[in-house]
Order: C-alpha cells, then structure tokens, then sequence
C-alpha cells in the first residue's frame, strides 16, 4: 500500500510539473494561470497485482479513490458514497482472482490479463497485430533464464531510479523557491534603501514593496 501511494503521489507531482510547462498553460493569461495554478491532472494507477490483494472474491478488479468517511458511513443503495476527488484514482487488478472467475477469454482486457498473467501458452493466436506483437515479445520459448532475470531486475531498478528521480526534482524545486526568496529580498531591501535616501516614509516603502 505504501509503495502503491508513493509511486501515484510521484506520478502526480510529475503530472503537475509537465501541465505548468505545457504550451497549453504557458498560452493562458496571467488571470487565468491564476486561476488554475493549483488545478492538477487526471492521474490514474493500474496495479496489476500477482497476490491477493481484494476481499471480495468474487470480483477481480477494483477502483479506489478518496472518499469521505461520513459519506460512506452513511450511504446506502439509494444515495452511494461517490468520491469527494475524483481526479486521483487507483484501478487494483487482482490476477489470482482474475485466475479463478476468468476461464474462458471474452473481451480484450480478459485477453491482455490472461497473456501477462499466465503467459503466451494460455492465449489462443490473434489476428490484432497489437495482441500479436505483444505474443511475440512474451513467448517464452524464445527468452533465455537469464534474460528474463535480467528484464526483472530492470523492471525493478526502473522503478528505484523514478523515486530518485522525484526526490531530486523536489529539492531542486524547493532548492529554486529559496533561492527566488534571497534574490526577491535582497532586490527589496535595495528599493527600501533607494526610496529611504530620497525622503520616503517608511509607510509609502511598505507600500511600494507590497505592490508585486
């Protein structure tokens, strides 16, 4: 869980950091980036988990998202508790339960589900070229031990090198935030004493440096 929330947190923040420098935002008026500079994008994660992970058996995937406790609490078949964020949602896929309720193949998400967690072997051939692609890439008979070991170890280290990605980019952002704070008092500080050597009061200085 904690892993689960960390990495969409990380996701999110990235999500922030390429909305503020998309062309989209960079073309609003100063009014408007005003506006949404808070505002955050769509982040949704797909875990595709190979342990149990739902209560339900009967189900093998799940949405979660942020919900109000008092909302919940006093839900019922009528008036469902909906979330209170809808922009931060974790889609949680639980393939031992996918196993169990999903024997035969019906729509694409069973084959995709079915190709990833049992392998190549376990899908009947495929005339989607996407699904054929995907076949060629997984089919075992082809992959040495070694490499698959090695493609495990990768997925893994790429994961690792994400979160150090986002804690170095965190305080490179918070780095540049001190650093406007000095540059902005100092360049205050000269206004104040500019202003003071021409006989302005001290009140009409705190109200020039209060004009941003």
């Amino acid at each position: 869980m904690d892993r689960l929330q960390l990495y969409n947190s990380y996701q999110t923040l990235r999500g922030k950091y390429e909305y503020n420098r998309s062309t989209y935002f960079k073309l609003m008026d100063e009014k408007e980036r005003k506006v949404h500079f808070y505002e955050l994008p769509e982040t949704v994660s797909i875990w595709l988990c190979n342990f149990s992970i739902l209560k339900s058996k009967d189900i093998f995937k799940d949405t979660w998202a942020v919900y109000s406790e008092d909302n919940v609490n006093h839900s019922n078949s009528t008036h469902r508790a909906l979330p209170i964020f809808s922009k931060n949602r974790y889609i949680i896929v639980d393939l031992p339960n996918f196993k169990k309720l999903r024997k035969n193949i019906s729509s694409r998400e069973d084959y995709w589900l079915k190709l990833l967690s049992q392998g190549p072997l376990e899908v009947p051939e495929s005339k989607d070229p996407i699904f054929r692609d995907a076949l060629n890439r997984l089919r075992v008979s082809r992959i040495s031990p070694e490499l698959l070991k090695a493609l495990e170890e990768h997925m893994f280290d790429k994961h690792a090198d994400e979160a150090i990605e986002a804690e170095i980019w965190l305080k490179a952002e918070a780095k540049g935030r001190e650093q406007e704070r000095a540059k902005n008092a100092a360049r205050d500080k000269k206004i104040a004493e500019y202003l003071r050597s021409l006989g302005v009061s001290e009140d009409s200085v705190a109200k020039a440096l209060s004009i941003k």
